[in-house]
């Protein structure tokens, strides 16, 4: 789909090259859906059902279903084809009130009952019913371990901060075979406030005895990037298989990648 491994200038990775010392970076954090993965080759076939579930539940029109559906998984930012939509909830956690007035003005588009559809919506987003153990046995998650390992094996202290719930989380790290390497965690469960909020990057400096410009931040969304800036990170790195958004993720990151095997041959990380 992309043409080069690095989206980014060769002068800008270059400048960072040189800029961020050997060994500058102690420390990586990466975001767990759309990073470690492609969100919607994993997410849209089961939040598209979810999607459908829901909205007959709110007695969606049945001479309309398709289009109803296909509008209602736009908002919420994945289709059961595995396309993702930038502006999507799952991906722009900030503009979760903006978000709130398109998925009620559908509601209204369609005439549905609204309550039942925000409620099917809040589900969603916290990954409710989803019977996602037995969905994760046929899944399989192609150089993730390689990465991690690499990662770990470089000295790094690797963290996973993500929206995703503590079960869940837990689920996705097992069948990939990396919870091993993970030495620090926050979830949607946790009590740190959640990303852009740079807490958890100051929560992980604290307990690792590190310095904010010693933190890579690796995520595939605004938001990540955003977070990456709040807590004053050294290197943020994007990949591609979350949001998509090449040029919003180009203007925040200082790298970007296709997706996450294509870090391994990052300058900073891997030089």
């Amino acid at each position: 789909m992309y043409s080069a491994a690095h989206i980014q200038s060769v002068a800008k990775r270059e400048f960072f090259a040189y800029s961020v010392a050997m060994g500058a970076i102690k420390g990586i954090i990466l975001d767990k859906d759309g990073t470690l993965f492609d969100y919607g080759k994993v997410w849209g076939p089961v939040l598209s059902s979810a999607i459908s579930r829901g909205l007959a539940k709110a007695k969606m029109p049945e001479k309309r279903k398709n289009e109803c559906i296909s509008d209602f998984c736009r908002i919420v930012g994945v289709d059961g084809d595995g396309n993702t939509y930038p502006d999507g909830i799952i991906f722009r956690h900030d503009k979760l009130l903006s978000a709130t007035l398109r998925v009620l003005s559908l509601t209204f588009h369609y005439r549905m009952n609204p309550w039942r559809v925000w409620k099917s919506v809040k589900g969603i987003l916290n990954h409710e019913d989803f019977g996602l153990s037995e969905r994760l046995e046929h899944m399989t998650f192609p150089y993730v371990k390689e990465v991690i390992k690499a990662m770990h094996d470089r000295g790094y202290i690797i963290g996973i901060v993500t929206t995703d719930t503590d079960i869940s989380t837990e689920l996705f790290l097992k069948k990939m075979e990396i919870t091993e390497y993970i030495s620090f965690r926050r979830t949607k469960d946790s009590p740190t406030h959640k990303k852009p909020n740079p807490e958890a990057i100051r929560e992980f400096c604290s307990e690792f005895n590190l310095e904010s410009s010693e933190v890579a931040v690796v995520g595939d969304t605004i938001v990540d990037m955003e977070f990456a800036k709040e807590g004053k990170a050294g290197y943020a790195v994007a990949v591609l298989t979350g949001s998509g958004d090449i040029e919003g993720l180009g203007e925040k990151a200082d790298a970007v990648y296709p997706e996450l095997k294509d870090i391994l041959s990052d300058p900073v990380l891997f030089s």
